[in-house]
C-alpha cells in the first residue's frame, strides 16, 4: 500500500466570451475496495447552479450550468488517496459485468485486431484473468507509445493500423481483445505517480471481481494508481464535456501530479 497526494488541474481559456455553459465533470476519485480517499478537495469556476450525483456506472459526477459571459473555465482537485489495499474490485452482479462483454463504436474491431486476437494461444484452464494477461503482453509486443498520432476519436482499429498510440489507444484495444473472446472488461481512467496528465487502463471481470492492467506499462496497477472513474470506453470516462453558445475557439491546458505523502 502507498499513501499518496494528488492534484488535478484543468483550465479551458476562450478566446471570445462564451454563455449558456453546460458541462459535466468527473474528476473525483471515491472510496472503494482498493483505496481509500481522504481529504478531497473540489474547486470549480464558473461555480453557478452546481448540483453532484452519480452516473449510471456509479462515478461520481458534477453537474452545473453557466448562463452568464465567462471567458475561462476551472477545475481543481486535490487530496490523499491510500492505494493498493485489494487487488480487484468486488463485483457480485455478473449481469452488470455481462455489460462489458460487448463492443462500443471505439472498440469494435476489424481486420487488424482480429488477427491479433487469433495469435494468441490459452491453456484451456485458463481465467478470463490469466487470458487477459496474455493479451496484454502481446498487444504491448505489437504496438508504441508515441504521443500526437491519434486523437480522442481515434477507435481501436485504427489506432492498431498505426501500431502506435497513447494510453486511451491502448486501453481500446486491450478492451477490443477481451470482448472477442467474451471477457467482460471496462475502461478505467485515473492518476498515476509521477507528473502530467490523467492516465487510463483496463479493468478485467474474473472470478467475482474486476482485476486491473495497465497496458500502456504491460502491468498488473498497483499501488501508483488512483481510481477516479470506469465506464464501457473514453466516452464514459471523459473528465470534462459539455457545451456552449459561441463561436469562440477554446485552448485546454491540464496538470496532474501524484506523489507519495510525507508521513
Amino acid at each position: 500500500m502507498k499513501t499518496l497526494d494528488f492534484s488535478y488541474y484543468m483550465e479551458l481559456k476562450f478566446d471570445e466570451p462564451v454563455s449558456g455553459h453546460h458541462f459535466t465533470i468527473k474528476c473525483m476519485p471515491q472510496t472503494t475496495v482498493r483505496q481509500r480517499i481522504e481529504e478531497l478537495r473540489v474547486d470549480v469556476y464558473p461555480n453557478r447552479f452546481l448540483s453532484y450525483d452519480e452516473d449510471s456506472f456509479g462515478n461520481k459526477c458534477i453537474y452545473g450550468h453557466m448562463e452568464d459571459a465567462h471567458d475561462h473555465f476551472e477545475i481543481r482537485m486535490e487530496g490523499r488517496a491510500v492505494t493498493g489495499i485489494a487487488p480487484a474490485e468486488t463485483e457480485t452482479d455478473a449481469v452488470h459485468a455481462g455489460m462489458f462483454r460487448y463492443q462500443t463504436q471505439m472498440t469494435r474491431p476489424g481486420k487488424e485486431i482480429l488477427a491479433l486476437a487469433k495469435s494468441v494461444s490459452f491453456a484451456q484452464e485458463a481465467s478470463n484473468y490469466e487470458k487477459a494477461r496474455l493479451l496484454m503482453k502481446k498487444l504491448h509486443e505489437n504496438f508504441s507509445y508515441v504521443p500526437g498520432v491519434t486523437d480522442v476519436e481515434t477507435t481501436a482499429e485504427e489506432a492498431l493500423a498505426l501500431g502506435k498510440g497513447v494510453c486511451q489507444d491502448y486501453t481500446h484495444i486491450m478492451l477490443s481483445l477481451c470482448r472477442i473472446y467474451q471477457i467482460p472488461a471496462r475502461y478505467a481512467v485515473g492518476l498515476l505517480e509521477g507528473e502530467g496528465q490523467s492516465h487510463a487502463w483496463a479493468e478485467v471481470w474474473s472470478d467475482g471481481g474486476f482485476f486491473p492492467l495497465d497496458p500502456t506499462n504491460n502491468c498488473v496497477v498497483g499501488d501508483a494508481h488512483i481510481h477516479i472513474s470506469s465506464g464501457r470506453d473514453y466516452r464514459d470516462c471523459m473528465i470534462n464535456q459539455g457545451i456552449f453558445t459561441g463561436a469562440a475557439q477554446q485552448k485546454r491546458e491540464i496538470h496532474a501530479l501524484v506523489t507519495q505523502a510525507e508521513q
